[in-house]
C-alpha cells in the first residue's frame, strides 16, 4: 500500500511537471503571438493585422500538412519503447523535409490562385520559408513528450520567444513595419529548431543518420490516417480565415482575428494539458479501458472547472477587452464576435478530451470521418452565413461547427469506449458560473476590474463548497483528490 502511494505521488510529480513545462512553453509561444496581434493593432492597423493574421493561418495550415501526422505517431510509438528513438527522430525529420518543400510549393501556387495583393501575397510566401525549420521542431518535440522531456521544449522555446517579443517592440517603436516583423518570425523559428538540436543530441540521442527507406515508407503507411486527421483539421481552423480573405477583405479578417485571440489563452492550456497526459493514456489504454476513462473523467473535470468562468467573464467583459487591448475604437466591432466564440469554449474542452480518447484507442480513422464531416459542414454554412451575415456569419458558423464535432465525438466514444456522464461532470462547475453570472448582473457589471475580481472569487468559493460538499464532506473530499489523476 505504502508502494502504491509512493509509486502515485511520483506519477502525479511527473505529470504536474511535463504540464508545467508544456503549459509554460505553449503560453509563452502564444503570449508572443497574441502581443505581436496587439502591438500590429496598436501601430499598424486593423487591415496589417489581417494581413499577419491570414499569413499566420496559411503558415500554420501549412505546418500541420508538412508534418505527415507524424507528432502523434512519433509519440505514441517511442512512448512505447525508447530503443526506436532513433530510427524514428531520423526517418521522421527525413520525411518532414520533403514533405515541406512540396507544401511550400503548393503554398505559392495557392497564392496566385487566391489573387492576394502583392504586399499581402509577398508576406505570405516569405513567412512560408519556416515552415521547414518548424515542421523538424515537431519532430522534436514529439521524441521531447514521449520521453517525458517536456521541459526541453519549454527551455527552447521560452526564451526564443521572449526575445522575439522585445525585438518586435523594438522593430514597431523604430517605425518598421509588417515585413520586418515577419522576418523576426523566421529568425526565430529557425533559432528554436537549433537549441531543440542541441538539447537532444546532449541530453536524450545522438543518432547515427542513416535513412531507411523501407521504414519510412512504413512510417508514412501508419501515418496516413494522422495526416489526412492534420491535414483536414488545418483546414478546417484555417476555413473561417480563408473564406473572409475571400469574400471579404483584410480589415474584416483583422476584426475576425482580434476577437479569435482572445479565446486562444483557454485553447492552449487544453492542448498542454492533453500533451501532457497523453502518453499516459496510450499506457492506460494497454491495461483496459477503465483506466482510460478514469483519466478522461479527471481531465474533463479540470477543464470544465478552468472554462465556464471564464466564458462568463469573456460574455461581460468583451467590448473592454477589446478596445483596452488593441487600443482602437474599431475593434468594437468584433464584440458580438467575441461572445459568440467564447461558448465554443465549452465544447472544445470535450472535443479536446474525446478526440485523444479515440487516438490512444487507436480509433484515429474514426476522427478522421469526424473532422472530414465537420469540415464539409464548416465549409457549406460558412460560406451562406458569410455571404449574408459577414463578421457574425463566420462566428456562427464556427459554434455551430464546434457543436457538431463535440455530437460526433460523444456519439463515437459512447458507442465505442465509455458513457460519458456529462451532467455529473458539468453540474458544479455550471451552478459555480451560473451564481457568477447572476452577481454580475445584480451589481451592474461594466466592465470594472475589481467587480469582475470578485465574481471570480465568488465562483471559486461556490466551485469549492460544491466540491466538499458532493463528495461527503471534507475527509473524503481530501482523500478522493489526494492522488488527482489516481483515484
Amino acid at each position: 500500500m505504502v508502494k502504491r502511494q509512493v509509486m502515485s505521488y511520483k506519477s502525479v510529480s511527473r505529470l504536474v511537471g511535463n504540464f508545467t513545462s508544456l503549459l509554460t512553453s505553449e503560453v509563452v509561444n502564444r503570449a508572443t503571438t497574441f502581443v505581436l496581434y496587439a502591438l500590429i493593432a496598436r501601430y499598424l492597423g486593423a487591415y496589417e493585422l489581417g494581413q499577419l493574421s491570414l499569413a499566420l493561418t496559411l503558415f500554420f495550415m501549412s505546418q500541420f500538412i508538412a508534418g505527415a501526422g507524424l507528432k502523434i505517431l512519433i509519440t505514441r510509438e517511442v512512448a512505447k519503447d525508447r530503443t526506436k528513438t532513433g530510427p524514428y527522430l531520423v526517418n521522421g525529420s527525413a520525411i518532414v523535409t520533403v514533405c515541406s518543400l512540396l507544401t511550400i510549393t503548393a503554398l505559392f501556387i495557392f497564392v496566385r490562385l487566391m489573387n492576394y495583393s502583392p504586399e499581402t501575397a509577398s508576406i505570405i510566401l516569405l513567412l512560408s520559408l519556416g515552415i521547414l525549420p518548424f515542421s523538424l521542431s515537431v519532430i522534436n518535440k514529439a521524441v521531447f513528450q514521449a520521453w517525458e522531456r517536456m521541459y526541453y521544449i519549454a527551455w527552447a522555446n521560452v526564451p526564443v520567444n521572449i526575445a522575439k517579443v522585445g525585438l518586435a517592440f523594438i522593430l514597431l517603436w523604430q517605425g518598421f513595419g509588417l515585413f520586418e516583423l515577419i522576418l523576426l518570425l523566421l529568425v526565430s523559428h529557425i533559432t528554436i529548431l537549433g537549441v531543440e538540436w542541441v538539447l537532444m543530441f546532449r541530453h536524450i540521442i545522438r543518432p547515427r543518420v542513416s535513412i531507411v527507406w523501407h521504414f519510412c515508407k512504413e512510417m508514412i503507411r501508419s501515418t496516413t490516417t494522422f495526416l489526412g486527421i492534420n491535414a483536414i483539421v488545418a483546414i478546417n481552423a484555417s476555413l473561417d480565415i480563408l473564406l473572409l480573405s475571400r469574400l471579404t477583405d483584410e480589415t474584416q479578417v483583422g476584426l475576425y482575428s482580434a476577437a479569435a485571440q482572445l479565446i486562444a489563452p483557454l485553447i492552449v492550456i487544453y492542448e498542454s494539458v492533453i500533451m501532457s497526459v497523453f502518453p499516459e493514456m496510450c499506457k492506460r489504454f494497454t491495461t483496459g479501458i477503465e483506466g482510460l476513462k478514469r483519466i478522461s473523467f479527471n481531465v474533463l473535470e479540470l477543464l470544465l472547472a478552468i472554462t465556464l468562468p471564464i466564458v462568463i467573464g469573456l460574455f461581460f467583459l468583451a467590448e473592454p477587452a477589446l478596445t483596452s487591448l488593441y487600443g482602437k475604437e474599431e475593434f468594437v466591432l468584433a464584440t458580438p464576435v467575441l461572445r459568440i466564440l467564447a461558448f465554443t469554449l465549452i465544447l472544445r474542452a470535450f472535443i479536446h478530451v474525446l478526440g485523444r480518447d479515440l487516438v490512444a484507442s487507436q480509433r484515429e480513422h474514426v476522427t478522421f470521418y469526424i473532422v472530414v464531416l465537420s469540415t464539409l459542414f464548416r465549409l457549406i454554412l460558412g460560406l451562406i452565413l458569410i455571404i449574408k451575415y459577414g463578421l457574425i456569419g463566420v462566428a456562427a458558423a464556427a459554434l455551430a461547427t464546434v457543436f457538431v464535432e463535440f455530437l460526433l465525438h460523444y456519439l463515437s466514444v459512447s458507442k465505442s469506449l465509455f458513457h460519458i456522464p456529462v451532467v455529473r461532470l458539468a453540474w458544479r462547475p455550471t451552478v459555480a458560473s451560473a451564481c457568477m453570472a447572476v452577481y454580475l448582473l445584480l451589481v451592474g457589471y461594466r466592465g470594472s476590474v475589481v467587480t469582475a475580481g470578485y465574481a471570480f472569487l465568488l465562483y471559486a468559493a461556490i466551485l469549492f463548497i460544491l466540491l466538499v460538499w458532493s463528495n461527503g464532506g471534507p475527509h473524503q473530499f481530501r482523500v478522493k483528490y489526494q492522488y488527482l489523476l489516481y483515484r
